[in-house]
């Protein structure tokens, strides 16, 4: 069974997408990351994906605040991206709670050893971010890395809509032989079924973002019914 992890991406400390409500029943979700974060958790989220899109840009972690806040809010498990290329970093975040920590993949371009990383905080708290570029062989880094000791990778190859390109990913999956965490978008119901196929190459989760928060899903209509009775 295919796990959905919920994204919250953040900028300058608020949700850089915000939930949307049903027509018939209106209602205003937060931009404060941690309620997001907590709304999730009660829609039974059993992972949350952090991405701290300012930290993305500048190549260091600039949300630390609103991470460490959200790690102590929700009694489950927080994976964190964005700006993560020092051992720095690495170690605060580890430091605060969060349970994986995934790599830029321009950690791998500098003197820092990834192998080193790994060696010392497991690599279970340790992924690597894949994201399909021009003139970047994909499955050449995700093998180098995984010489080094990387056992998983958040894998992004999506389409101008941001829908995941289903064929790259099970390419990717058949030739690098690792645990994959597929990071894109899905069209609704379907699109996961498809995506549980590729269990079997190791593809056992994906982070979706609007596709959660446009309420794409069937049970997410019942999830935004409950919650208008309640608040």
């Amino acid at each position: 069974m295919i796990l959905v992890i919920p994204a919250i991406e953040i900028r300058q400390g608020k949700c850089a997408c915000v939930v949307q409500s049903l027509p018939e029943n209106p209602k205003t979700y937060p931009n404060d990351p941690i309620e997001m974060a907590r709304l999730w958790r009660k829609e039974n989220a059993k992972v949350l994906y952090l991405v701290d899109l300012d930290g993305k840009d500048s190549g260091k972690p600039e949300n630390w605040e609103v991470i460490e806040n959200i790690v102590n809010v929700v009694d489950i498990p927080v994976v964190v991206s964005g700006g993560f290329r020092s051992y720095e970093d690495v170690k605060k975040a580890i430091d605060i709670g969060i349970l994986r920590i995934v790599l830029d993949m321009e950690i791998c371009d500098g003197d820092f050893q990834l192998k080193e990383l790994i060696d010392e905080f497991g690599s279970k708290r340790i992924a690597l971010n894949v994201e399909v570029k021009e003139n970047v062989d994909a499955v050449k880094f995700a093998l180098r890395a995984k010489e080094s000791g990387i056992e998983r990778i958040v894998y992004k190859d999506v389409f101008e809509d941001e829908t995941v390109n289903f064929i790259s990913l099970e390419n990717f999956a058949k030739s690098v032989g690792l645990k994959i965490t597929a990071f894109g978008e899905l069209a609704g119901y379907p699109d996961l079924k498809k995506l549980s196929e590729m269990e079997k190459y190791g593809v056992d989760s994906i982070v979706l973002s609007k596709s959660l928060y446009q309420n794409r899903f069937p049970c997410q209509y019942l999830w935004r019914i409950v919650e208008a009775e309640i608040l």
